[in-house]
């Protein structure tokens, strides 16, 4: 299954998610749910905001959780 991977992203690049929302224009509300909601599923809009802020591609913000990790 798919999942979103903002919170590791966020994580590794030392960013908060008050940053992100405020630079991303992005209610705090939508950054939560991306953070900790695993079955929040974001408007293509939303997902073009974060991964334009993050220097990533949308698939970037994906993981499948059925694959294991290289």
């Amino acid at each position: 299954m798919l999942r979103l991977r903002v919170k590791e992203l966020l994580e590794e690049r030392g960013i908060s998610q008050a940053k992100l929302s405020r630079a991303a224009d992005i209610p705090t509300t939508t950054v939560r749910r991306l953070v900790h909601d695993p079955n929040y599923i974001p408007t293509i809009l939303t997902l073009h905001k974060v991964a334009r802020y993050l220097g990533v591609t949308v698939d970037d913000l994906y993981y499948d959780d059925d694959v294991p990790p290289i």
